[in-house]
Order: structure tokens, then C-alpha cells, then sequence
């Protein structure tokens, strides 16, 4: 796939009311903090591909303008696959596969979208080389009745690779890699947040965790994939740790789980202690992410109140707090010790964990920069249009309204 330097702006119009607001916005966006990268519109989920790339020199986002857009860490090159979705992608999945018989590796990358389906852009390329690896085809499926929110590529015990894919329609359903569905899951609850594959399940009897946007987090074992359709799913009782919607599932290296939820809290569930929690860090807004770097002790969140935080795992001590994002941060990945942070600001940033890094960066945290050395305003800022930017917040809205309601209606 190769790879070039790309990026547009748009204006959109502001009101009086707005104009502050603007401004500051506009007066943060201008920092360079977290070495950043524009793109074409605002970013709702970020992954490494290490099937594209071992190394981890290469994440996708997906983009609220419908693109798929690859950015390789190292040189900042952007690279965007074929146009074809019309609406917002918010989420992202791979996988890749190799026949002895054949030469090239089969790589698909899996997007979920506002207009209820599922996108495939398929790659054919090499081993031994990394250039050329240009999208061969990209197609969609209709999946869900509603928005797809999210998706996991897991094996079932019989050996068979399949998509599984959640929605705000409440659904979990099951696909085939090339789109035709094995079944579905309907768990009587409201929509599905996040999907992830417990890491220390068996692959005889592996177990999916997915979480809900009320505030519920069920598992349960996959089948064989003949099994999926006749419904020999037997779903757990819910947990229920959290006051409001669950948006992010992560499993650490100890096999512990960690949970980013709108009731402002992440916090930590013990396998040995069956789920319970163990910490709970607050934040003074919704937390949208969680991840976990294990070799130095660290828990990473994403707000949306702009900031990411850097957490001792052990203790439950904030440590650092990068800043940077002038929008609320979405998603977070790791790659070795580099933190990536995405944002419905549209830019991409990058954050070192490495021990000497982290510790200048909070000691350049403890030292602010005077205000004549605060850079000016940026002007022009990656936007959508008026109606695009209004249908994009009431998405990222709708979620807190429901969960407002749930308190109203379910808890009396």
C-alpha cells in the first residue's frame, strides 16, 4: 500500500453564543503537543495492524467522513482506501490469512458504520515485502437495524474464523468473513458497546465479554460455528460495577478486566476475586477508554473532557495527565511503549511511556508555558459542516440522554 501526505479543512458556522468556546478551542488546537496528525474529519476508533505491518509502524482509524485511513507512525504518511461508505465508521477490525498452496497473505479489514453496515476492504499482498499493498475490493453487507457500534474477529472451537459485531439496536450477531450470517444473539438489553475475547479462554471453549450501553457486561462461550444458528448460546447473568453505560472492555496481562464507563469511573475487576472490583479511578467526565501497559504498571484513559491520564495500576494514583486534544478523545491504542490517542478533533497524537519520556514529560507538566508563549489561535480547524457536526454530537449525546433516562425509568 503506498502511502502519501494528505489532509483537508473545513470551516463551519459559529454562533455568538459559541464564540468562546471557539476561541479556546481554537487557542489549544494550535499546540503541537503529542506530535500530531490531521486528518480529513473527526476520529472514532484507532488500531494497530500488525498483520499490515508486524512491526506496529502502521494504524487505521476510522474516520466520521466514512474513510478507512492508514497512517504509518514512523514517517507520518497517510494513506486512505477506496471511498465507499457514505457515513460515520466507528469501529474497526482485522484479519489476515495464508494458504501454503498460495504466495500472497488475505488481509480484510472490517468497519462498522452508521448506515447499519458492515464494510470489507480486502488486501492481497506478499510476505517479503511491505510496498503495493493496495485495496483489491471493498464491499458491505447490511448487518444491523440500527448503527454498528462495534466488532471482533474470533475462532470458534471448530476451527472456523468469524465476525462478530455489535449494534445500538441491542443485537450481537455472528457472520461468516465474507458476510453471511451464522446467527444472532439478542440480549434484551439496549445497544452493545464493545466486544472482546477473554485472552485466557480456552479455544475449545472460548468466552466473549461484551458490554451495554445501559450498564451491563455479560459473556458467554462460543460454539462451534454450526452451533451459532440453533442458538446454543447460553448467556451469564449480567455484572453489574457501573452506575450507567459501559463504552470500553480491556483485558490486561494478568487476565483482569478493565471497564471505561459514562458514570465517570474506570475501574478494576479481579478474576480471582469472580469480577469483583478491585480499584476505581474517577474523572470529572465520561471515560471513553481504558487500556493498560503491564511491563511498566500503568492504566491509560481517555475522557471526554479532552484529557488522557496516566494511572498507577497498583496504587490507583493519577501520575500524569497529557494534554493536547482539543475535543473529546474517543479511542486509545498501545504500540510498544508509544500511547495513540484519537479525537473527534481530528487529530492523532502520540504519547512515550518510556520511563525517561514520561518523566519529562511531568516535569514539563509542573512548569506551564507563560501565556505570551501560548501560540495563536488556528483559524482553519478539520470540521464537518453544520448538519454533519450536529448529527456526529447527537450520536456521541444520545447515549448520556438514555442513560439519564434508564435512571428514571428502570432503577424506580
Amino acid at each position: 500500500m503506498s502511502f502519501n501526505t494528505a489532509s483537508n479543512a473545513g470551516n463551519f458556522f459559529q454562533t455568538d453564543t459559541s464564540l468562546a468556546e471557539n476561541d479556546r478551542k481554537g487557542r489549544k488546537a494550535a499546540n503541537t503537543l503529542g506530535d500530531p496528525v490531521r486528518f480529513s474529519s473527526k476520529l472514532l476508533d484507532v488500531e494497530a495492524n500488525y498483520f499490515f505491518d508486524d512491526s506496529g509502524d502502521v494504524v487505521f482509524v476510522a474516520e466520521a467522513s466514512g474513510s478507512v485511513t492508514g497512517l504509518r507512525l514512523s514517517t507520518n504518511e497517510i494513506s486512505s482506501t477506496p471511498r465507499g461508505p457514505q457515513a460515520p465508521l466507528t469501529s474497526l477490525a482485522y484479519h489476515a490469512t495464508k494458504s501454503t498452496l498460495d504466495p500472497f497473505t488475505t488481509m480484510y479489514i472490517f468497519a462498522g458504520c452508521w448506515d447499519k453496515s458492515i464494510w470489507r476492504y480486502t488486501f492481497r499482498f506478499a510476505d517479503e515485502t511491505t510496498q503495493g499493498r493496495q485495496v483489491t475490493e471493498h464491499t458491505s453487507f447490511p448487518a444491523h437495524r440500527d448503527f454498528v457500534k462495534c466488532l471482533l474477529v474470533a475462532r470458534t472451537p471448530d476451527g472456523r474464523d468469524i465476525l462478530i459485531s455489535g449494534g445500538t439496536d441491542g443485537d450481537i450477531r455472528f457472520w461468516t468473513l465474507d458476510g453471511q450470517s451464522l446467527g444472532w444473539l439478542k440480549p434484551n438489553c439496549r445497544g452493545i458497546e464493545c466486544i472482546v475475547l477473554d485472552p485466557l479462554s480456552s479455544p475449545d471453549s472460548p468466552v466473549v465479554m461484551f458490554s451495554t450501553s445501559k450498564q451491563e457486561i455479560f459473556f458467554f462461550t462460543l460454539p462451534d460455528s454450526t452451533d451459532i444458528a440453533s442458538g446454543k448460546l447460553g448467556l451469564s447473568p449480567p455484572l453489574l460495577v457501573h452506575e450507567t453505560g459501559v463504552y470500553q472492555l480491556h483485558f490486561d496481562d494478568d487476565g483482569d478486566l478493565w471497564t471505561a464507563s459514562a458514570d465517570n469511573t474506570a475501574k478494576h475487576l479481579s478474576r480471582n476475586d469472580n469480577w469483583n472490583v478491585d480499584t476505581t479511578l474517577v474523572h470529572p467526565d465520561f471515560v471513553r477508554d481504558v487500556v493498560t501497559h503491564d511491563t511498566y504498571g500503568w492504566v491509560i484513559t481517555a475522557c471526554r473532557d479532552e484529557e488522557v491520564r496516566v494511572w498507577n495500576k497498583a496504587t490507583g494514583q493519577l501520575h500524569h495527565i497529557f494534554t493536547g486534544h482539543f475535543e473529546e478523545v474517543t479511542r486509545l491504542c498501545l504500540v510498544n511503549d508509544l500511547l495513540i490517542s484519537v479525537s473527534i478533533d481530528a487529530t492523532l497524537r502520540r504519547w512515550s511511556l518510556a520511563p525517561t519520556d514520561l518523566e519529562k514529560a511531568v516535569q514539563e507538566a509542573k512548569q506551564p508555558r507563560p501565556l505570551e508563549q501560548e501560540p495563536e489561535p488556528v483559524t482553519e480547524l478539520p470540521m464537518l459542516t453544520e448538519e454533519e457536526e450536529a448529527e456526529l454530537r447527537a450520536l456521541m449525546e444520545a447515549e448520556e440522554e438514555e442513560m439519564l433516562d434508564k435512571m428514571a425509568r428502570d432503577e424506580q
